[in-house]
């Protein structure tokens, strides 16, 4: 799995690079040993992925390494996509160049992880009927997520009647016709089988036009054979490795030439950064300047208020009356109101206020009292202000001519240095140029290699994908030569129920071999039955060793008779209700689990070599330990933890 800083391997190779006959996941619980399995089936095309919150945070893609009879290649799906990116390589040298993208869904379409998969094993565009008793039955097209019933049994297939999808009819049936297919003794007839060997053959000749034009265009573009270009770009590489070198070594004796001017560069280096600081400095002093120079011009307008209200005061007395407005006399008494009548014009006059004129004038000359406090204290802040503000601003000409003579003590600093090191450095410059001109025709040269690999690398992705057809063509046209010859329904179902009583007896059944009782046997639905009953009858424990001996029978006859499976087993939880957590005394021996894995051992080192079982298992046996590929151990303290093995629990996450 691909994280954004991060990958979570897991390697089911041997140190040759083949893949391992038993490859076994153990570990506690809920440490992510079934989500292994179940994100082998999301690369292979499943809708779903485990969700749980660590991969969300952690994983970005999966990418699975697959042996196909084209050679090993790398698929690669991001989590959520509905595309797939196959590469035709292994998983550590996958290019981005050679890389090929499929679709998930829809399965039937051509360009599909689905039919991709289906045609290393031969059945491709292979349609199963929906009622196969009707002639006129509406087929399905065979997806590869229907084979992977056959190869993958996740916890709750395992000792349940999930194992044939029992209480489905569909799902029932569907499952005896993928076992069917894998076989070859699927109801498909001659014209069906005529159908698509004409449409291969026609996507084989579009395939190969596309290759025909793609070599002629890349004849033209680069004749330059793949081996020869790869041999260039070495040689390229190495000479930018050695230009490189060059420049590095030209750049020490530059330095060693120069070495002798240190102290006019450290000279140089700190009036530089005095000049930054007294220039800062008279950029600060001027916005000091200009922000209290607003608070300045507040303060006098605030002052030209209160002063022009204070005056105002003066001024202006409306309250009293000293001159008689008809002769300009002086008044001998001030004006008032006798009983509502006028002094002055002898007229009725409206009643005065309430207030009286004593409290009158009293609140008056506290509205001038505190009108005149505010503005000594205005004038006091403008002075203090002004002050201020003024040896600010006659400061600043100093501070303009310290900045002046701070940068230009800099410049002349920056010019001795440079007379200084111009004939130490001249020379050179020169070799400098001649070393960069000669890098840059080489880079020129890699990017015409680099291209024309490109060309070829995808001319050669191109070559085999018309191989793969052209291969997937000849296994048609044989298909159709051995038609006639096409193995009987009833003697294949025979060797799957022998070998599934087999097994069972090897792994020693509980009294599966009593007299009277009759030997173990699948009816034509492929019903495993043990001790003359429907395997639902057996306990719990029992239903586990019947689901173990059924798939592994349809497993393994189906590679000894090269039929058409993938050729990889994958299966949860074995020991699941056996040994000591069975709930029956006759199930509770470990011996039975040891004796599966001896079946299992024996059979891939004999009949079986060249197939892949991959078992999920809590704790697996002892005597299988050199099978088991990693171990997740729950605890912080010894790795690995699971299979985001840095989501620990604990706060921070590495």
């Amino acid at each position: 799995m691909l994280g954004s800083t991060r990958s979570f391997d897991i390697d089911f190779r041997e140190a040759d690079g083949s893949s391992r006959p038993l490859s076994i996941i153990a570990g506690r619980t809920n440490t992510g040993k079934t989500s292994v399995l179940r994100f082998i089936e999301y690369a292979l095309g499943a809708k779903t992925f485990p969700n749980h919150s660590e991969v969300l945070r952690q994983v970005r893609s999966v990418a699975l390494e697959l042996q196909t009879p084209d050679g090993i290649v790398t698929l690669e799906r991001v989590l959520g996509g509905n595309n797939a990116i196959l590469y035709p390589s292994d998983i550590d040298s996958s290019d981005a160049v050679t890389a090929s993208t499929f679709v998930i869904d829809p399965t039937g379409h051509p360009d599909s992880v689905s039919q991709l998969l289906l045609a290393t094993v031969g059945l491709q565009d292979v349609k199963l009927k929906e009622s196969p008793t009707q002639d006129e039955s509406g087929t399905d097209r065979l997806g590869f997520r229907d084979v992977m019933g056959v190869c993958l049994y996740l916890n709750e297939r395992v000792g349940s009647q999930q194992l044939l999808h029992s209480g489905n009819f569909m799902k029932e049936l569907k499952l005896r016709q993928v076992v069917d297919a894998i076989y070859g003794v699927h109801d498909n007839d001659q014209a069906e089988l005529a159908r698509r060997i004409k449409e291969a053959q026609a996507a084989l000749d579009n395939q190969r036009q596309a290759v025909e034009l793609l070599q002629e265009f890349v004849a033209q573009q680069q004749p330059k054979p793949l081996v020869a270009l790869e041999i260039e770009a070495e040689d390229l590489d190495k000479e930018l490795r050695g230009i490189d070198e060059e420049l590095r070594a030209l750049g020490r004796r530059e330095a060693a030439a120069s070495a002798f001017a240190s102290e006019l560069r450290q000279r140089h280096a700190e009036l530089a950064i005095q000049a930054a600081k007294t220039d800062a400095f008279v950029r600060d002093r001027l916005s000091l300047i200009n922000r209290f120079g607003s608070l300045r011009a507040q303060y006098a307008d605030d002052v030209r208020k209160l002063t022009l209200f204070v005056e105002a005061e003066n001024a202006f007395d409306q309250l009293s009356v000293e001159v008689c407005p008809a002769c300009f006399n002086t008044l001998l008494d001030a004006p008032n109101q006798d009983n509502g009548t006028c002094s002055l014009c002898h007229q009725s006059a409206p009643p005065q206020l309430d207030e009286p004129e004593e409290a009158a004038s009293i609140r008056q000359d506290d509205s001038k009292q505190h009108a005149r406090k505010e503005l000594r204290a205005g004038k006091r802040r403008y002075k203090e202000l002004d002050d201020y503000w003024q040896r600010l601003n006659d400061e600043l000409p100093t501070l303009h001519r310290n900045a002046e003579a701070a940068a230009l003590a800099e410049a002349e600093a920056g010019s001795s240095l440079d007379e200084a090191t111009h004939a130490a450095l001249t020379p050179f410059l020169g070799e400098r140029n001649e070393l960069q001109r000669r890098r840059q025709a080489s880079l020129v040269l890699r990017s015409e290699a680099t291209n024309g690999i490109k060309l070829r690398t995808g001319l050669e992705a191109r070559l085999t994908n018309l191989d793969r057809s052209r291969r997937n063509l000849d296994i048609l046209r044989q298909e159709q030569r051995d038609k006639k010859e096409r193995p009987d329904r009833d003697a294949v179902l025979r060797q799957i129920s022998e070998r599934y009583a087999q097994i069972l007896v090897e792994i020693q059944y509980p009294k599966v071999m009593q007299d009277g009782v009759l030997p173990p046997y699948l009816d034509e639905k492929l019903v495993p039955y043990v001790r003359n009953q429907h395997f639902r009858e057996a306990s719990s424990g029992g239903q586990v060793l019947v689901s173990l001996a059924w798939m592994l029978s349809v497993f393994e006859i189906a590679y000894e008779l090269n039929a058409a499976h993938p050729g990889v087993l994958l299966i949860d939880t074995p020991q699941k209700n056996l040994g000591g957590a069975a709930d029956d005394a006759e199930f509770a021996d470990i011996h039975l689990v040891e004796r599966v894995y001896a079946h299992l051992v024996g059979w891939l080192g004999t009949a079986g070599t060249g197939a892949q079982v991959i078992v999920v298992d809590n704790t697996p046996p002892d005597k299988v330990e050199e099978h088991v590929v990693v171990r997740y151990t729950r605890d912080p303290e010894v790795q690995p933890f699971g299979l985001i093995d840095n989501e620990t629990g604990s706060t921070s996450v590495t």
